[in-house]
């Protein structure tokens, strides 16, 4: 299966329902460069999707469409990655990037192009602080402005709005939550694409990450994709929420095995 978004087809890969974009880092990255380069007609809207997020939009619908009406659905998490490769039938391959590699990668190209970034979302203060490390880290990075004070409320949406086109900024990153984010984004695009936001990216926690609120699993846990275990010890009150992992993953071998016996 195969989306278009702007003048770029990406392959899609269903799993439990739920499309992931089949696209390598690269890939991914040069579809962002696309956008900020080239103003589209529409703000490229990215979604990286986790298994709490598919397990989240199976029972909500409007979740749902909002995620399947984003141009870019990337992996974030290696259950999806995982579920990915074993759904599909061809050799297509699927790179993991997670919100903070897209929120690093939003930081560098601010200041590499014309393309300053906008921080919306996360608790009070995270994000000033999130800014804080983003250019303590990479020197030469254009912050057009932050606000953490609103919500993904629609009531909030017409402040939000106002402070990203005033910023003059070309691209976005949104901490709202999953659901929130997701559904933040689709519902204001045709205003992100009037002020001029040529991609939004929902990052979920990655502004918690980047200001040091919230610590990262080391490298090896991160190659081996299970943050998740280090986040449980870290915070263990979160223990309810990673009940969807394993019930992903048996839904999961589920309908690949009704698949195999079904053709």
């Amino acid at each position: 299966m195969a989306e278009k978004w702007a003048e770029l087809v990406f392959d899609v890969i269903q799993v439990l329902g739920i499309p992931v974009t089949a696209a390598t880092e690269s890939t991914i990255r040069g579809a962002i460069d696309e956008a900020v380069l080239n103003r589209p007609a529409k703000c490229l809207h990215v979604v990286t999707l986790n298994p709490e997020y598919i397990m989240a939009a199976r029972k909500d619908p409007e979740f749902a469409y909002a995620i399947r009406r984003a141009g870019l659905i990337t992996a974030d998490g290696i259950g999806v990655k995982l579920a990915a490769r074993l759904n599909q039938t061809s050799s297509l391959k699927i790179d993991r990037m997670t919100g903070v590699d897209l929120l690093n990668y939003l930081t560098a190209l601010s200041a590499t192009s014309d393309a300053p970034l906008f921080l919306l979302g996360a608790g009070s203060g995270v994000a000033e602080d999130a800014v804080r490390a983003l250019q303590a880290a990479q020197p030469g990075a254009r912050i057009a402005g932050w606000w953490s004070e609103g919500s993904a409320d629609p009531a909030a949406d017409a402040a939000a709005l106002e402070r990203i086109r005033a910023s003059g900024a070309k691209t976005l990153a949104v901490a709202y939550g999953g659901r929130g984010q997701t559904t933040w984004i689709e519902r204001n695009l045709d205003a992100l694409t009037a002020a001029d936001i040529r991609v939004a990216v929902g990052v979920g926690g990655a502004f918690d990450f980047v200001s040091g609120r919230v610590p990262r699993a080391p490298h090896w846990m991160q190659r081996l994709g299970i943050e998740w275990l280090y986040r449980l010890m870290k915070e263990p009150w979160r223990w309810r929420r990673q009940l969807v992992l394993p019930v992903f993953a048996v839904l999961v071998i589920k309908a690949r095995i009704a698949d195999f016996f079904g053709r």
